[in-house]
């Protein structure tokens, strides 16, 4: 009972060291939440803005690959209109025509059509032969749409291992000639992507 009072009576003079203790606690607690709120805000801001990154990449790279999806109903389209503009031409009462309209559209489609008759071709030693006996979905490679992957077969290109096999001066000619945003290829990464498909 005595030891009871004892600590009873001196609980005034440990009140001092309780409440600096207690102080103490609450500034380290504190500290250490707030600067654990600091760190986790800006690890999520980081993350936000890779993720705004990377959605304004894809958004890019879809535009890309949908302008190469339109593209040759645009061709057709011009085509179609220089043929009513060539016919307008020679049924109108005020001009008289020097050509016939077939020679008009042809004129039209050849000049139009000119760029393709001195393109480089592609050196199949590089990356391979294949046909179609051999061919995959190359539309599983991001950037590569329908159309993309239709020029791709007409060229002879018809599988992963032939894209995972190309070397600068193939993509520079491959380019060229499917008529391709230059550096679209390397930005798309196709020779990754086709490594990583074959691998499964």
């Amino acid at each position: 009972m005595k030891s009871l009072t004892d600590f009873l009576n001196q609980l005034p003079e440990y009140s001092g060291i309780i409440l600096l203790m207690f102080s103490t606690f609450l500034i380290g607690y504190l500290s250490a939440y707030l600067f654990q709120k600091r760190s986790y805000t800006s690890q999520i801001r980081k993350i936000k803005r890779q993720a705004q990154h990377e959605k304004t990449q894809n958004k890019i790279s879809d535009i890309d690959t949908i302008f190469s999806e339109i593209k040759p109903r645009i061709i057709e389209v011009v085509k179609e209109t220089q043929k009513e503009k060539a016919q307008e031409i020679a049924t109108s009462k005020h001009t008289v025509p020097t050509k016939s309209p077939q020679e008009i559209a042809e004129t039209a489609r050849t000049s139009y059509l000119s760029y393709t008759k001195n393109k480089p071709s592609l050196n199949f030693e590089n990356f391979g032969y294949a046909d179609k006996d051999s061919k995959e979905d190359l539309t599983k490679i991001n950037g590569i749409g329908p159309y993309i992957e239709q020029r791709l077969n007409e060229i002879g290109i018809y599988n992963y291992e032939q894209i995972s096999r190309f070397k600068e001066e193939d993509i520079r000619v491959l380019t060229d000639l499917i008529d391709f945003f230059p550096g679209r290829i390397d930005r798309d990464n196709w020779i990754g992507q086709a490594e990583a498909l074959l691998k499964y």
